[in-house]
C-alpha cells in the first residue's frame, strides 16, 4: 500500500486526527494504581489504525507519522491491539505488564505486507520511561530504530558543521532497539542547536547516511525520536514525538543529483556543478560520453550553477544553468539533451526532472522520458511474445517531456518499445523491443534517446535511437 511521505526539513506540526476517547474501562481510578500510555504509528505501509487497550478502542483513525497524547490507564497486565481502522483484524495483538507511575510508548513499526521479510513484519516496540522531567535547561532524548531493512547505525549529535567525533553519541543501534535502553533514564544534553547524523556501524569510511542539518533541540523538552523509512537522499527520516506535543518529521537536509550526457550528436563533455556565484565545485565529471550518467551524488541543499563544456575545449562552456536550487530531501536528474547546432525545441539544453524515488509496496515503478530530439510524439508499448502490441503504457509523449506520473506495474519481465502515437509501427528501437525485468520496490527511468535519422538532417552523424534504462533506487 502506498503511503504519502512527508519531506519537511523543519519540524512541521501534524494533525493527530484522533477522535477516539477513553471509556470507563480506562478511567483514572481512585483505588487502582495507574500508568500512562501513548501510541506512535511508524509503520510506513500500514493504513490508518485503531488502537485497542484492554479490549476497548481508545484511539481511532490514527495516521502514519503521528503520536497520541499520553493516556492514563490502570497499571498491571495490559492487552494492546492495533487494527486497520474500521476492521476487527489485529496486525498486533499482545499482552504487556505495565508498572504504575511510568510513561510507556507503544510504537508500531515494520511492514504489514505479507511479502515482508522475516523479522521486518509489523510489530510493537514498547518504550518504558521513568517519566522524569529533564534537568533545567536540558533536553531529554531517547532514540528508537524503527526502519526495517536499514542496517545497524551509529548516531552522532554534534554542533552544526562539526567533524564526526571518534565515538558516536549512540553506538550500534539495531532495528527495533531502544537507546538508552527501555526502563532506564533517557539521554540528556543541553538545549540548543545541533546536527544529527547517522553512519552504518562498521563502515570504516564513516559515510553519513542521514544528516539533519541544523536543528533546534529546545531546553526542557522530552523527545522520543524514531528512525522511520525514507527513500531517495537517505534511507531514514526522524519522527520526533515530544511529550505533550504533536509529532513531527525531520527529513535529510541534503539533496541528491544525477547528471547525464544524453545529447546524441555532442562529443565528450566536462560537467561541473558549483556553489552558486562561485567557482567552488561540488561535483565535477570529465570526458563524459553519450549516453553516460553519473548516478546519484549527495550534496548540500543549496543554489548551484551548472556548466557543460566540450572536453576538447573545457574553458568555454556550451551550456550553463545559473542559481538553480536543489531543495532539501529531493532528488533531481539534470541531463544535457538536444543537438549541437540545433534550433528551437532541438537546441542544446539542460533539462531537469524531479525524481520520485519512493517505492510502492508490491509494485515496480517506471517513468518514461522522451529525449530523442528528432522523434515524433510516441506511445510506449509492451510487446507480446509474438511481437505485437500487448498493451499501451503511455500515450502521446512528446519531446522533451516525462510521463506526468510514474507507472506502477506488477513485477515481471516486459518487452518495451515505442511507436509513433496512434500507430502500430515502426517499433523502436528494434523490431524486438527491449526486455526489462522489474522487481517489487524497484524504480526505473526509461529514456528514449538518440536520433531516428542519422544519415541526414539536424541529427546527421548522431548516435542512433535507443532506450536507456536508469535505476532510481
Amino acid at each position: 500500500m502506498k503511503m504519502r511521505r512527508i519531506a519537511a526539513r523543519s519540524v512541521t506540526i501534524l494533525a493527530l486526527g484522533f477522535i477516539g476517547q477513553l471509556t470507563t474501562a480506562c478511567h483514572d481510578s481512585n483505588t487502582q494504581p495507574t500508568t500512562e500510555l501513548r501510541a506512535i504509528h511508524a509503520s510506513s505501509d500500514a493504513p490508518n489504525v485503531d488502537v485497542i487497550v484492554n479490549g476497548v478502542k481508545t484511539l481511532t483513525n490514527v495516521p502514519y507519522e503521528t503520536a497520541s497524547s499520553f493516556l492514563k490507564i490502570p497499571a498491571g497486565t495490559t492487552t494492546l491491539a492495533v487494527n486497520p481502522t474500521g476492521t476487527s483484524t489485529s496486525v498486533i495483538d499482545t499482552s504487556v505488564a505495565l508498572t504504575a507511575n511510568q510513561q510507556y510508548t507503544a510504537i508500531v513499526v515494520g511492514l504489514v505486507a505479507s511479502s515482508a521479510p522475516e523479522g521486518e513484519q509489523v510489530q510493537a516496540v514498547l518504550v518504558d520511561d521513568p517519566g522524569n522531567a529533564p534537568a533545567s535547561g536540558n533536553v531529554k532524548i531517547r532514540v528508537v530504530h524503527g526502519a526495517p531493512g536499514v542496517p545497524t547505525v551509529d548516531i552522532y549529535v554534534t554542533a552544526p558543521g562539526a567533524s564526526l567525533p571518534a565515538a558516536p553519541t549512540i553506538p550500534a543501534l539495531a532495528y527495533t532497539a531502544v537507546a538508552p535502553a527501555s526502563g532506564s533514564k533517557a539521554l540528556e544534553i543541553t538545549g540548543g542547536t545541533y546536527e544529527i547524523r547517522a553512519t552504518v556501524t562498521g563502515d570504516q569510511s564513516d559515510k553519513v547516511v542521514f544528516d539533519s542539518g541544523s536543528v533546534s533541540l529546545p531546553a526542557n523538552a522530552d523527545l522520543l525520536v524514531t528512525a522511520i523509512p525514507a527513500s531517495g537522499v537517505s534511507p531514514v527520516s526522524l519522527l520526533v514525538a515530544p511529550a505533550g506535543a504533536s509529532a513531527a518529521v525531520i527529513a535529510d537536509s541534503r539533496a541528491a543529483i544525477r547528471v547525464g550526457h544524453l545529447a546524441p550528436n555532442v562529443p565528450a563533455v566536462d560537467v561541473s556543478l558549483d556553489d552558486s556565484g562561485t567557482s567552488t565545485s561540488v561535483l565535477s565529471l570529465s570526458n563524459v560520453t553519450f549516453p553516460a550518467d553519473s548516478g546519484y551524488a549527495i550534496v548540500p541543499a543549496a543554489p548551484y550553477d551548472a556548466s557543460v563544456a566540450l572536453a576538447s575545449n573545457p574553458e568555454t562552456p556550451v551550456l550553463t544553468l545559473k542559481d538553480a536550487t536543489l531543495a532539501a530531501s529531493t532528488s533531481t536528474s539534470v541531463f544535457a539533451i538536444g543537438l549541437l547546432g540545433g534550433t528551437g525545441v532541438q537546441k542544446l539544453q539542460l533539462a531537469a526532472f524531479a525524481d520520485d524515488r519512493v517505492p510502492e509496496e508490491g509494485k515496480a515503478k517506471v517513468r518514461v522520458l522522451h529525449l530523442s530530439p528528432d522523434a515524433p510524439a510516441v506511445d510506449v508499448v509492451a510487446l507480446g511474445s509474438d511481437g505485437s502490441i500487448a498493451a499501451t503504457l503511455v500515450s502521446n509523449l512528446s519531446y522533451p517531456n516525462a510521463t506526468p506520473a510514474d507507472l506502477a506495474v506488477a513485477p515481471g519481465s516486459y518487452t518495451l518499445a515505442v511507436v509513433p502515437t496512434g500507430a502500430t509501427s515502426p517499433v523502436l528501437p528494434t523490431a524486438a523491443g527491449v526486455t526489462v525485468t522489474l522487481e517489487a520496490g524497484q524504480i526505473v527511468t526509461v529514456a528514449a534517446i538518440g536520433c531516428l535519422n542519422t544519415s541526414s538532417g539536424a541529427c546527421a552523424n548522431g548516435s542512433p535511437f535507443s532506450l536507456k534504462l536508469l535505476s532510481d533506487n
